[in-house]
């Protein structure tokens, strides 16, 4: 098993703070967001799964997009980070063209 560094106080920090800023943008996918949290928490895979409650297949799934998670599973995930799965708006990254002068 690969040896992992923890995070120091001040990393876990601004990762949490570009996280929820991502999410709020709508940036991230699910694999993206819960590779995401369980990074920000240091732990390896199993470790995560077995932390949240659920099974480590369930997160490698998820993390490669495969997963067909149930929404009892992503709500245990998500709990930690004080969110919950629920209906959201689909955003579409706009582009923006500049004005022709």
């Amino acid at each position: 098993m690969p040896r992992r560094n923890p995070l120091t106080r001040e990393q876990q920090n601004a990762l949490r703070r570009a996280f929820y800023e991502q999410l709020e943008q709508g940036e991230l996918s699910l694999p993206e967001a819960l590779k995401a949290m369980r990074e920000m928490t240091g732990l390896t895979q199993a470790e995560f799964a077995a932390h949240r409650g659920v099974s480590r297949r369930v997160i490698q799934d998820i993390e490669r997009g495969t997963g067909n998670p149930t929404v009892e599973s992503l709500n245990n995930v998500a709990k930690l980070f004080g969110l919950q799965v629920g209906l959201v708006p689909i955003r579409k990254r706009e582009v923006i063209v500049p004005a022709a002068e």
